[in-house]
């Protein structure tokens, strides 16, 4: 289910979200107050008053801790594709110093390798997986680097950063992939079960018009919060994922720079 928000449009997804939690909730509202009715709702009323603030609460808390759980890691994400880049530039400008004419079919590469991170790495992600293109790229440019043969102390020294930054790119790749394996945090689920209750308590009252469009505004701002949770948890896919605008800009520069 939940990949199937995640695939539908921003839009689509979040109405969806809407519609479903709308549905589910007030037919925990109607079999709360049927089952309820039969027993009198009377005696049940002052003690589902205090278990609905309490649970109503911790819910309102537990969503809150949950989306700002996974703003702060899209946001740490996006840090790591920024120094990703910077990599990427450090290995670039390395390669023109090391020796500007020698490494230019290198450099040729590195610029394909990044425009691979855009169209080919960055589908992969929205599946949990990585590139082919890019990997082979990544290997090629590997291989080249590791075959340079410094002449010089300056050139040595060079190399050595070179190696340094290939691990780096290497590396942020890896927690690329590593990011887009993450999954929702686990007490979401536990949000959903005290949404649930939260509603079975709204079954000491009488179903009402205002009561129930009140219960239904409830519903549509919970659905679109554990909607928003959910699409931040998987920071490749949906309108709110991270977007490769970093290595967009880079290719221009380093584009700009190779003349």
């Amino acid at each position: 289910m939940i990949d199937f928000l995640l695939s539908v449009s921003t839009l689509s997804g979040i109405l969806i979200s809407m519609v479903l939690a709308t549905v589910v909730g007030l037919m925990a509202y109607g079999i709360s107050y049927r089952l309820i009715c039969r027993h009198g709702s009377d005696e049940f009323k002052g003690p589902t008053e205090n278990l609905f603030g309490v649970v109503g609460v911790l819910v309102g808390l537990m969503l809150s801790l949950a989306f700002s759980e996974v703003v702060a890691e899209k946001r740490t994400i996006e840090k790591a594709v920024a120094r990703e880049a910077v990599a990427i530039a450090d290995l670039f400008n390395g390669l023109q110093q090391f020796d500007a004419e020698g490494t230019r079919e290198i450099r040729s590469d590195l610029i394909n390798y990044v425009q691979a991170i855009i169209k080919d790495d960055w589908a992969a992600l929205a599946n949990d997986k990585l590139g082919q293109q890019t990997g082979f790229l990544r290997k090629q440019i590997s291989h080249s680097i590791i075959e340079l043969d410094p002449n010089t102390e300056v050139q040595k020294e060079l190399w050595s950063r070179l190696l340094s930054d290939l691990d780096a790119v290497s590396n942020y790749r890896l927690i690329r992939l590593d990011n887009a394996l993450a999954k929702p945090p686990v007490y979401v689920y536990t949000v959903i079960f005290g949404f649930l209750v939260t509603m079975a308590c709204f079954g000491v009252y009488r179903p009402q018009p205002r009561l129930v469009a009140l219960a239904s505004l409830y519903t549509v701002f919970v659905g679109l919060v554990l909607y928003l949770i959910l699409a931040l948890s998987d920071p490749f896919q949906g309108g709110f994922g991270v977007s490769p605008d970093t290595f967009e800009h880079l290719v221009e520069t380093l584009q700009s720079e190779s003349g």
